[in-house]
């Protein structure tokens, strides 16, 4: 039996529920259609620090959903991201969990200085192509 799937099942939900128990009076319900993941692309976690530039996550040029979770903060995080509408910027205040459909860019700051910082966790999933293949 390869172990490889379910440990990416139990840390995806782990990364996923850790935000939203964390703050769930913050958390908001979003429509998401399930049916257009084509594939695990991957899953990490960091920490970003103010000053520092940008974390790029995703810079493909593809179609993606993000699942981001900030789990500890004391700054905002500035989001990057380019949707199908064109270049999207978007602040996280302190700890919770967002979804993004990305048109290939997902890039994250922390604002402030170098004494700011969060860490965070995401889920990185590829979404077929426009003609669902």
């Amino acid at each position: 039996m390869n172990l490889q799937p379910v440990m990416r099942t139990i840390a995806m939900s782990a990364l996923l529920c850790a935000g939203a128990f964390l703050h769930s009076d913050t958390t908001r319900a979003q429509v998401f259609d399930f049916g257009q993941i084509d594939a695990f692309e991957s899953l990490g976690s960091g920490t970003q620090r103010g000053g520092s530039p940008p974390k790029t996550i995703v810079d493909d040029g593809e179609r993606h959903t993000v699942f981001f979770t900030i789990i500890e903060s004391n700054t905002d995080a500035k989001i990057y991201w380019r949707s199908m509408d064109g270049d999207q910027t978007t602040l996280m205040h302190g700890p919770g969990v967002k979804a993004f459909q990305t048109a290939g860019t997902f890039k994250v700051e922390a604002l402030g200085d170098d004494s700011r910082s969060f860490k965070y966790g995401y889920v990185l999933l590829r979404l077929k192509n426009s003609r669902g293949t």
